[in-house]
């Protein structure tokens, strides 16, 4: 049976937080199937915690399970007949009792619930971060946008090109304003483009931002200054091969004496036979 209250909250706090990317934005899901609940992934995390409540601020809570990433839920045998709306949210946790903070809540629509006229606005937002003068960090990368009024939630999409034939990221996204896209980006692109569109629940997403806005990947400043060190730095390159040149003169050393104890073998024998 699912706790009545909230799980108690982790002492420590040390992951980054995952951002749940579906079912999100105020979007109808089937009750008949069960719905796939996905977020971002967090490295270092063993596994997550999913909870599910009729309420944004979970006073009460439906549904308390700790899975891996993505998982099936059945909702209509985990929320009551009557509800309207489900609110999620989703935290990382470790082996060793560490965990992140809870996600911001992401909400569903429930078919029980009936239509409700809903402003639809054509501004695109507003991308802040990143962009083509703020290099990143590609293993975490903090995107930030200017909210939209009345939407449900946001799209998201991250690119080599700026077509987005095939884009490297494609995510939905509650009514945050923020993400940080931890390891998903390859250090061996650059320059990514990215763009953000509004969603409405019950209609047709928004525009596109544009144009696209380019941002460069770079290590961070310790794996560029090991790469530095390693290339200019002879007698780093001397230390880092070291164990095999140590390894081929033991090797040389060990031979010599072997060969010396051969030859002093021999020169007692020799000795011996002489005096005989």
């Amino acid at each position: 049976m699912p706790p009545s209250t909230p799980y108690e909250e982790s002492p420590t706090a040390t992951l980054p937080i995952p951002c749940p990317t579906q079912p999100v934005a105020g979007r109808t899901v089937d009750l008949d199937d069960s719905p796939v609940f996905d977020w971002t992934p967090v490295p270092d995390a063993a596994h997550y915690r999913v909870q599910i409540s009729g309420t944004e601020t979970f006073e009460s809570i439906h549904h308390d399970e700790v899975t891996g990433r993505r998982v099936l839920i059945p909702l209509s045998s985990v929320l009551p007949d009557d509800a309207a709306l489900a609110y999620w949210r989703v935290r990382a946790e470790t082996d060793a009792a560490r965990s992140s903070p809870w996600s911001d809540a992401a909400h569903v629509t429930l078919p029980s619930m009936e239509d409700e006229e809903v402003l639809r606005v054509n501004a695109p937002p507003v991308p802040q971060h990143p962009t083509e003068d703020t290099p990143v960090d590609p293993h975490a990368v903090p995107f930030s946008w200017e909210g939209v009024p009345e939407a449900s939630g946001y799209q998201i999409q991250v690119a080599p090109t700026e077509d987005f034939t095939d884009p490297t990221v494609d995510l939905t996204l509650d009514q945050t304003t923020s993400v940080t896209l931890c390891d998903m980006l390859s250090p061996d692109v650059s320059p990514f483009y990215w763009r953000i569109r509004t969603l409405f629940r019950g209609m047709d997403p928004g525009p596109w931002s544009t144009p696209p806005v380019s941002f460069a990947v770079t290590p961070p400043p310790e794996e560029e200054d090991n790469l530095a060190t390693e290339a200019s730095d002879p007698e780093s390159s001397a230390a880092a091969a070291g164990p095999v040149q140590h390894a081929r003169t033991s090797r040389a050393t060990s031979i010599a004496v072997s060969l010396f104890a051969l030859l002093s073998f021999i020169a007692v024998i020799l000795l011996i036979v002489l005096s005989s």
